[in-house]
C-alpha cells in the first residue's frame, strides 16, 4: 500500500492493544492509536479519520457494540473489526448487523495475521465506496438523460403543433394576399399587404425560433456528458438567439420609398 493507514484500537487491555499496535506499526504502512475505553475511542472518532477499527467487546464503560451503535448514529462508514471472546458468537453477529466488516475471536488472533486482517477490511472498504460511486454516478446519468429525453420530446410535439399551425396562416395569406391584389385598388390594398407581409414575417421568426428550440433540444439529448457540453448548448443558444434578435430588427425597420 502506498499511503498510510490509519488504524485505532479501542481495547481497554493496553498491552493486548499495545501488541497488536507494535506488529501494525512494524509494517511501515499503518499508523496505529490507542484508546483504553469506549468513551476515549468515541473521543478520537469524533476528531480524528481512520481507515479501520479494532474494537473489542468488553470495555471498561461501554460495549463495542455501544459504540458501533454510535457510528452507525453518526453515519460513519469506518470499517470495524469487532473482537471478542469464547462464547460471545451472538456478540459477533449483533455486530455484523450493526455494520461490522469483520470479527475475531481474542484468543485466536494471531500476530502474523493481523496486517492481512487490516488489508483485507481496508480494501474491501475501498471496493465497496468506488462501486456505490460508480452506482451513484449511472443512476445521474441515467436521470439526466431521462430529463433531457423527456425535454426533447416536449419541444418537438410543441413544435409540430404551431408549424401546423403556421403553415395553415401562411397558406392563407398568401390565399388573401392574391384575392386583395384582384379585388381592390393598389392604393387601397398597399396598406392592407403590408400588414399581411408584416404578420408574415413574424410568423418566419417564431418558426426558426422553434427550429433553434428543436436544435438545441438535439444538441443536449446526443452531446450530453459532463459541464463542458453543457457550456456548448449554452453557446448555442445564445448564438440562435442574437440571429433571432438581428432577424426581427431587420423586419421590424420601415421599407424606404
Amino acid at each position: 500500500m502506498e499511503e498510510h493507514v490509519q488504524v485505532l484500537i479501542i481495547d481497554d487491555e493496553s498491552a493486548f492493544a499495545e501488541i497488536v499496535a507494535q506488529e501494525l506499526r512494524s509494517e511501515n504502512c499503518y499508523h496505529v492509536a490507542i484508546a483504553d475505553s469506549g468513551k476515549e475511542g468515541i473521543e478520537q472518532l469524533s476528531y480524528g479519520k481512520f481507515d479501520a477499527v479494532f474494537l473489542d467487546y468488553r470495555l471498561g464503560d461501554i460495549t463495542g457494540l455501544q459504540v458501533l451503535e454510535w457510528m452507525s448514529e453518526q453515519k460513519m462508514e469506518t470499517p470495524v473489526i469487532m473482537m471478542t471472546a469464547a462464547g460471545s458468537d451472538e456478540v459477533a453477529v449483533e455486530a455484523m448487523k450493526l455494520g461490522a466488516y469483520d470479527y475475531v475471536r481474542k484468543e485466536h488472533l494471531e500476530l502474523s495475521h493481523i496486517p492481512i486482517l487490516v488489508h483485507g477490511v481496508h480494501e474491501r472498504f475501498l471496493f465497496r465506496k468506488e462501486k456505490e460511486a460508480r452506482e451513484a454516478e449511472e443512476k445521474e446519468k441515467e436521470r439526466k438523460q431521462a430529463a433531457l429525453q423527456m425535454f426533447q420530446a416536449t419541444v418537438r410535439t410543441i413544435a409540430h403543433h404551431i408549424n401546423n399551425t403556421l403553415a395553415v396562416f401562411m397558406l392563407k395569406s398568401s390565399i388573401s394576399e392574391r384575392h386583395l391584389k384582384k379585388t381592390l385598388e393598389p392604393e387601397k390594398a398597399e396598406e392592407i399587404l403590408k400588414t399581411v407581409h408584416d404578420l408574415r414575417r413574424q410568423a418566419e421568426i417564431i418558426e426558426a425560433i422553434i427550429r433553434s428550440l428543436v436544435e438545441i433540444s438535439n444538441i443536449a439529448y446526443t452531446k450530453y456528458a459532463g459541464d463542458q457540453n453543457i457550456i456548448d448548448i449554452r453557446t448555442q443558444l445564445e448564438m440562435h438567439l442574437q440571429r433571432l434578435k438581428e432577424r426581427k430588427l431587420t423586419s421590424t425597420v420601415p421599407a424606404q420609398k
